[in-house]
This record gives C-alpha cells, structure tokens and sequence, in this order.
C-alpha cells in the first residue's frame, strides 16, 4: 500500500480473523490455522530469501557514491561526520530515522483520506506512476551502474527501449494481471523490492540500522493499536468493501493435509463407518478446511431439482440415509438436525439430488479460492533486505545469519497468527531478532574468533 508493511493476515486468516474480536482471554491452537500458517511460510520462503540475497549482492558489488550522496541531501536532516562522536551519530540517525517514519505516517493517512473519499482513481494513477518510475529510472540505474562496472558496451537507444519495455510490462503484470502468468507478476514484485532495498541501502550505516528499529516499533504501533493508520486502513477497507491499489505479493499456500473426509460427497458414498466394521480398523487424522456454517433459517428448503435419481448409488455395509444425513448435520450445521425429517421428506427417492443441493449450498466456493492465499507486503520484503544488506556490507557471516533469524521471526509471526487469530505486523519479531543477531556476530562473535585465532 506503501513503502511501509501491511498487516501481515494469510488467507484466510486476513479475513475471517480480523472479524473476530480481538480480544481473546484464553487464545487456542487450531490445527487448521496452524497448518495453513506453515503453508504460508513455505509459500513466501523462497521468494523473500531470494530478495534478500540479490538484495545483498546488489549493495555490495553495485556502489554508486553519487547516488548515496544524493540519497543523504535530499532525505536526511543531519548528514553524517566523521568528527562526530558515537552518541552524536547515534542521536542524529535516530532523528533522520523518525524523518522518515514521520513521512511514511503522512503517506498513510493521505491514502487513507484518499480512500474514504472515493479517490480510488487518483490512488491508481499514483501507483502507476511510482511503480513505472522505479522500474523504469531505478531500475535503470541500478543497470546503468551495473554495466560500467562491468565494462559491458550498450548504446543509448536499445538501454532506452529495454527500459521502457521493462518498465511497461512490469506496470501491467502487477496491475492488470488479466491474461498475465502470475510467476511474471511475483518476479516483476520481487525486482521492485531488490530495487527499492538497494535504493535504502545507500543510506548512512547508523541511519539504517536506526531507520529499521524504528520501523519494527513503528509497525507494531500501526497495526496494533486503535488509531494506528494501517489500523485505521484495514478497518475502513472492510468497513467499505472496496478494493484499494497496493504493493502485495500474493502466493498460493499449498494444502499440506487435504481430504474430503466431510465433503458432502464423502456421506454420499456411505459417510462413517457401521460400528461392527470400525472394530479394529486403523484410523487416521486427517485436516481439512471446510466453509463457515450458512444461516440455517433457509433449512430445509434446498432447491429441488426436477429430475429423479433412478441410480442410486449402493455401497457395501452404507449408513441409512436418515443416519448419513445427521451426520452430515452435525458436521456442517448442528441446528438443522431436527429438520432432518422434513428434508428427507421433500427428497423422498432422490438422494442424489440430495447431496448436490447440500453439495451447492455448504461445498467449496471459487471465493473460497482466497483461502488458499498469503498476501505479504512488499514493505515487509524491502526492509528485510535493507537489513540483510546492511549486515552483508560488514561480513558474509553477518548476512547469513541475519537472514536465518529473518525467516525464523518471519516464521514465529505466522504461528503466532494462528494462534491469536488476529492481525499481526510481519517486521517487528524479524527486524528486532535480525538487529540483535546483527550486534551479537559483529560485538561478540567476530571478537571470540579474533581472539580464538591470535591465541592458536
């Protein structure tokens, strides 16, 4: 939505979560949440720690002086000495990094005015626009810089051309997305990131490391709290229903338990087994993902079909129906059991119309399509990469680890999601793990091993 994180809520947990209440006094693990939470993390795994690497190659091996000057001129309040005490540099990077934020809170409520007021339109054309020029003349430079320094010959009308078709095409992959193969949307996505953290990363090092510190906290207060403006953003998106232009990477969660042990086809073919034929037999634990229980004041008044099941299916050692479909109830929607005469009575030799119309009314949907989803923001990649940049700036082993402690707190995120049932903010756990890995491997192991190698 901006150059900051969204709250981070996977499918469907984004949705059906943030309309519960959001306080809970004694919070339960549900294994369906905590299943998708996990499909969630291996869907977003391999494309966060990929911008996380470019992201680090690109700081270390493409430097441009001029562009970090220009960077330091135009963003920051106090430039950085070198005759400048530690403290000072501390204080002055923490006022630069609050410059920032501040301009990030602005962003915000002016999308959120801009949202409440229906200027939907002028919030795409913005969009538009910012994301042409990044992949466009960002981008550009970030080639531009890359070519000198590999000394590769280009003239200036095919760098021109290739630019503008990058950027075109991009702008439409992730916009329009009708017709376009959603691996070329993820990848124009993850490019965006690479460039904006490369972009961040020329900021000064005290001024980094501050900047994402105060995002962590940032963030935290944006989506927790009540007047908090991604807060405040979410609530009226729900509130009006209406899509709003934004940065997400959007990945397909897979199902790692799936069955149809409830589906209505399942007590079709004979539902649980006979007592007499479940003796002794090996049970499994199957999770499946079912729909929300639909208003039962329409029970039973399924849409008849007119035509007559003439072949029913018949099944070795099958429940009665009477049995099948109170079972099917008690499953999908308990308080229509005691109709289950009057249903019976209106399908009366048509059990397979039966189990279409129940089929029709609690099968899965093409909306629950969402629920096999996790949208991440793309503020949640870039500064992950500033972080991981910053670190690979000092050593490689400050970057590896720096990455490992993001997937883990990018992971407790998630199961902390399935447990609260609420949204949550994707940087705080990672960035503040990360900052911290940062000191350890920089203060204390690098010094250890000093020491350990001097002392061989």
């Amino acid at each position: 939505m901006n150059a900051t994180s969204v709250p981070l809520m996977a499918k469907p947990t984004r949705q059906r979560l943030e309309n519960e209440l959001d306080t809970q006094e004694s919070p339960e693990v549900d294994i369906e949440d905590l299943m998708h939470s996990l499909g969630s993390f291996q869907a977003v795994l391999l494309p966060v720690t990929l911008t996380m690497v470019l992201s680090s190659f690109a700081s270390i091996l493409i430097r441009d002086p001029d562009a970090a000057a220009q960077m330091a001129q135009a963003y920051l309040v106090y430039k950085p000495d070198d005759s400048d005490s530690d403290s000072a540099l501390l204080g002055h990077a923490f006022v630069n990094a609050l410059a920032i934020v501040c301009f990030f809170i602005v962003a915000t409520f002016v999308i959120v005015i801009c949202y409440k007021f229906k200027f939907t339109n002028f919030l795409v054309g913005y969009m538009f626009l910012s994301s042409a020029v990044l992949l466009g003349f960002l981008g550009g430079r970030l080639a531009e810089v890359a070519l000198e320094n590999l000394s590769v010959p280009v003239d200036v009308w095919s760098y021109w051309f290739i630019m503008y078709n990058f950027a075109v095409v991009g702008v439409l992959s992730i916009f329009y997305q009708k017709g376009v193969n959603m691996s070329l949307t993820q990848s124009y996505l993850v490019a965006v990131s690479i460039i904006m953290a490369w972009q961040l990363s020329k900021f000064p090092e005290w001024t980094t490391w501050a900047l994402v510190v105060v995002l962590a906290f940032y963030d935290l207060c944006a989506v927790l709290t009540p007047c908090g403006p991604l807060k405040c953003l979410v609530n009226l998106i729900q509130q009006e229903g209406r899509p709003l232009p934004g940065l997400l990477y959007e990945a397909e969660v897979q199902r790692t338990f799936h069955s149809d042990a409830h589906s209505p086809s399942y007590y079709q073919r004979g539902g649980p087994p006979c007592p007499e034929q479940a003796t002794g037999t090996q049970t499994t634990c199957t999770f499946t993902r079912r729909r929300s229980r639909p208003d039962d004041s329409h029970e039973p008044l399924l849409a008849a079909a007119s035509s007559t099941d003439t072949s029913e299916m018949t099944t070795t050692a099958k429940l009665p129906l009477r049995d099948r479909l109170v079972a099917f109830y008690n499953e999908y929607n308990p308080s229509a059991i005691e109709r289950v005469d009057q249903v019976l009575a209106i399908y009366e030799g048509r059990e397979r119309d039966l189990w279409n119309d129940l089929a029709a009314k609690y099968g899965p949907h093409d909306d629950d399509e969402d629920d096999n989803t996790i949208k991440l923001g793309l503020g949640d990649f870039v500064f992950y990469s500033v972080l991981v940049s910053r670190a690979a700036m000092f050593d490689v082993m400050a970057m590896i680890a720096c990455l490992v402690s993001i997937l883990m707190g990018l992971g407790s995120t998630l199961f902390l999601l399935s447990v609260y049932k609420k949204a949550l903010p994707a940087l705080p756990i990672s960035i503040l793990l990360g900052v911290a890995i940062y000191l350890w491997v920089r203060f204390v192991l690098v010094d250890f091993m000093d020491s350990t190698v001097v002392m061989q």
